[in-house]
């Protein structure tokens, strides 16, 4: 792996947006698989009725705990021994633990490998985001983020096909296999030179201990990781459980949740880049993200509070939801943009990855208010978490056209 540095390229097609990008569709690919192959692959392993509820939610838990400590491991190296060395352990350790989901014959194995996976893929989305926003002009570097996000939202596309025509361990054998051939041409690719500039300087390099002795890192960090909720809330609860909401809408016929999730990230590749393209032509991150939310939050309550009655309406109403995904797109770089090259890893790293797990407390919430419907649990459950994304809008600065090669002093 050489260490000569990425210098600063108006092309948006570049080799570090076009790697990256290809890593990004293995992280969204796999992260949505197990939820796609739950219940056939723990089926296929024995279990029925509570058992496979119960397993299937420690399998979460064991992968959420992976993403966390992935995440900031993966963000730590990021910052202390360079960007382009992390992107290469994580795809090795996705890859590797992808491939062992494959022959688990129980569901402890089955967690350990999806805790190890989990761990490969928490270092893609901050990682490979830190690098393109480190080797873009700040002209094009929001172009070259849109790319990659794209790049994400065909890996859940694929994912959605792969796990209706292929036995569950072929799709993650599959999965492996595209890892190893990132592995490989993730050698082609060049280290940040904002990152190698930082040779011989005496900074705190990655973690999170400077963020905690400055109240206003801190609160920006904690900002950035709360105003990617809505995505989550999305992804992970009002698709996910779109069975259960058409159930409770009054529809009779079965709703699949992979044909949920693969309309709504065919909408997201057009949001994503109108998002970016907004962003651009306001020269406004901020402004670009309260309009995205202000769709997003209105595309939810429509779903919710007067939601289809059949199974085709059901369905446009599911791509609708991929609104959300505009927002999730820019509030990904602009993560990376509020925090100097000394902790940028880290911190765009742990954000979004932090945020996916927030699906715990909003399972909590809903599982508690469940007894209102499941249509009213998910709607209260909604208005707290875009309530608590428009409080983190307002707490984080522009970034528009900022220059990122500056540092946090220690």
């Amino acid at each position: 792996m050489t260490n000569q540095a990425q210098p600063l390229t108006n092309r948006v097609l570049s080799l570090v947006v076009i790697v990256t990008s290809l890593g990004y569709f293995v992280d969204f690919f796999d992260f949505l698989l197990f939820g796609m192959l739950r219940v056939k692959s723990l089926t296929d392993l024995g279990l029925s009725g509570d058992a496979l509820t119960q397993s299937g939610l420690f399998i979460v838990n064991c992968q959420a705990a992976g993403i966390i400590i992935g995440a900031y491991i993966s963000g730590v190296l990021g910052d202390r021994y360079g960007r382009k060395n992390a992107l290469f352990l994580s795809i090795l350790v996705y890859s590797l633990g992808s491939i062992a989901c494959s022959f688990v014959q129980d569901v402890e194995s089955y967690a350990a490998a999806r805790f190890i996976t989990a761990m490969g893929l928490a270092g893609e989305l901050g990682t490979g985001v830190t690098l393109i926003a480190e080797g873009l002009s700040a002209k094009r570097r929001g172009y070259g983020v849109m790319v990659f996000i794209s790049m994400g939202f065909l890996g859940g596309l694929a994912a959605g096909v792969i796990a209706e025509l292929l036995p569950w361990r072929t799709c993650y054998l599959v999965g492996g296999a595209m890892g190893l051939v990132l592995l490989a041409l993730r050698v082609l690719i060049s280290e940040s030179g904002m990152y190698s500039k930082m040779e011989g300087k005496d900074l705190t390099r990655g973690g999170l201990g400077l963020l905690f002795r400055k109240p206003l890192l801190l609160r920006r960090y904690l900002a950035a990781i709360l105003i990617m909720t809505p995505g989550v809330l999305v992804t992970q609860v009002l698709l996910s459980l779109s069975p259960e909401f058409a159930k409770d809408a009054g529809i009779v016929d079965t709703v699949k949740v992979n044909i949920a999730l693969s309309l709504g990230f065919t909408v997201a590749l057009f949001t994503d880049f109108a998002a970016v393209a907004l962003s651009e032509y306001l020269k406004s991150r901020k402004k670009a993200v309260l309009i995205f939310m202000v769709l997003s939050f209105l595309a939810v309550m429509k779903h919710l509070l007067w939601p289809a009655q059949t199974v085709p309406m059901f369905y446009l109403s599911c791509g609708l939801l991929g609104l959300v995904f505009g927002l999730w797109t820019i509030c990904a770089f602009w993560a990376a943009e509020q925090f100097g090259t000394n902790i940028r890893a880290t911190v765009a790293t742990t954000v979004p990855n932090i945020a996916r797990t927030l699906v715990i407390p909003m399972n909590l919430a809903y599982a508690g208010l469940k007894h209102y419907g499941a249509l009213n649990a998910a709607t209260i459950v909604s208005l707290m978490v875009f309530a608590i994304a428009l409080a983190s809008w307002y707490l984080l600065s522009e970034t528009h056209g900022k220059n990122l090669d500056y540092y946090e002093e220690n």
